[in-house]
């Protein structure tokens, strides 16, 4: 379940980050305001912005991947053209080779 919302997980945060960046006045506290400020705080903001929407566009393709992929049915017969053949090598009721000539 983690794998499935990994890419979202990562979203938020960059998210998080963004909104500390662009908008710290509304998030972070007096002291920290001074110390992420100026054009190059606004430029890494809209870089974290944009590895969010990377992660949004990436969790929901793969989202949409596997709900359009057909999932093999286990309990579906095979065909009549189609007999089953047992692997003799597999057949571990049967005795192996060097205790058969004893």
């Amino acid at each position: 379940m983690f794998r499935r919302h990994y890419s979202l997980i990562l979203m938020a945060l960059w998210l998080g980050v963004a909104t500390a960046l662009l908008a710290p006045e509304a998030v972070l506290p007096e002291k920290a305001r001074g110390q992420i400020g100026g054009l190059g705080g606004s430029m890494t903001g809209m870089l974290a912005l944009a590895f969010a929407a990377y992660n949004l566009v990436r969790w929901w393709a793969t989202r949409h991947v596997v709900s359009v992929r057909p999932r093999p049915n286990p309990l579906a017969r095979r065909g009549d053209d189609e007999p089953y053949v047992p692997n003799p090598e597999l057949d571990f009721l049967r005795p192996p080779d060097a205790e058969r000539e004893r």
